[in-house]
């Protein structure tokens, strides 16, 4: 009996077309032949390296038949349900970029990590605002503070973000790798006091609104990567970390409204 029992990186399988309808046409038969899969994979050398990827989510009975697993058949159930979304499609590659991500490991997350250091360096010139995570609100403060701050809030969010997802998908994940993944979404938020100066209020606002929406979907991208979770949990992550941030702006515009 030939097998694949290699376990595999689910989402990793699921961004391929062609092993979704693999493994779409196993679950609708029960059973698949080579003659059945050829259909869908023309080319033998092919078929087998998607085969080989869909690892422990497959195997083959003593008739040579390819069936699901149970495993392979509760990924199946994902596929079918409404939680999942296709991340090969063109404006997921842009908005959502999982495999960007995927790539931040090692001197190239330590080269992404200093020039989000350096980038900081806007903050000291910027002494009416401060970030929030991905907000930024107005705040007067010493220049030195802001360098301090941005860099706080990088760290903390982190921590936040797996807290979170330990709390809600019971995902034990590495603070440091959530630190640096998440790295990107805090270096587009340190643009916004470079590209406003001397904007006109209008163009401010929507440059404010884009920037914050890139650095959310980049947030969802760096949790998705390192907790393993399909996007729309992410987003729920990253949504609760927002509200939390939106509550902190209020709290310190309130304050400082009282203050002066």
């Amino acid at each position: 009996m030939e097998d694949y029992e290699e376990e595999v990186d689910v989402f990793k399988v699921l961004s391929h077309p062609l092993r979704r309808e693999i493994l779409k046409l196993i679950a609708k038969r029960g059973a698949a032949s080579y003659k059945d899969l050829i259909q869908i994979v023309p080319k033998p050398g092919a078929l087998y390296h998607h085969l080989r990827l869909l690892g422990d989510l497959i195997y083959q009975d003593e008739e040579k038949m390819y069936k699901l697993t149970p495993k392979g058949q509760h990924v199946y159930d994902f596929l079918v349900s409404e939680f999942f979304v296709p991340e090969d499609r063109f404006i997921h590659k842009i908005l959502t970029p999982r495999s960007l991500f995927e790539k931040i490991e090692g001197k190239f997350a330590l080269l992404i990590v200093l020039v989000f250091l350096l980038s900081n360096i806007v903050w000291i010139y910027s002494s009416d605002l401060l970030p929030i995570f991905i907000l930024i609100s107005p705040a007067k403060h010493q220049g030195y503070i802001g360098y301090i701050c941005a860099t706080l809030n990088w760290a903390g969010s982190s921590f936040l973000l797996l807290s979170i997802v330990r709390v809600l998908y019971k995902r034990r994940i590495q603070y440091t790798e959530v630190l640096t993944k998440i790295t990107p979404a805090f270096i587009l938020v340190n643009i916004y006091p470079l590209i406003i100066i001397g904007q006109k209020f209008i163009v401010v606002s929507i440059l404010y609104v884009l920037i914050q929406l890139f650095s959310l979907l980049f947030s969802i991208s760096a949790i998705s990567v390192v907790a393993r979770l399909p996007l729309r949990s992410s987003l729920v992550v990253v949504i609760i970390l927002h509200y939390a941030s939106l509550i902190i702006v209020t709290a310190i515009i309130i304050m400082s409204q009282q203050m002066f």
